[in-house]
């Protein structure tokens, strides 16, 4: 798993497991700090920093699905 992304566009509409291995949703969107990630009906709105790694299928993060579930859009 690489540690470093170049292309961040690469990851959109791509998995995203937190770092226990629950399947967190998918990316619809990045900015230039942030991913966008889609779960449902609900967006959430994650750090770059968050991102341990991606294997070319799945962004790997760093943080559990709870840290996850706190960055939430209203």
């Amino acid at each position: 798993m690489p540690d470093v992304i170049h292309n961040w566009e690469r990851l959109v509409l791509k998995g995203v497991r937190s770092d226990e291995g629950e399947d967190m949703g998918n990316i619809i969107a990045i900015d230039k700090d942030s991913l966008f990630l889609m779960t449902g009906r609900h967006v959430y709105k994650i750090p770059k920093s968050f991102v341990q790694g991606f294997n070319g299928s799945e962004v790997f993060l760093s943080v559990p699905a709870v840290k996850v579930l706190m960055l939430e859009l209203t």
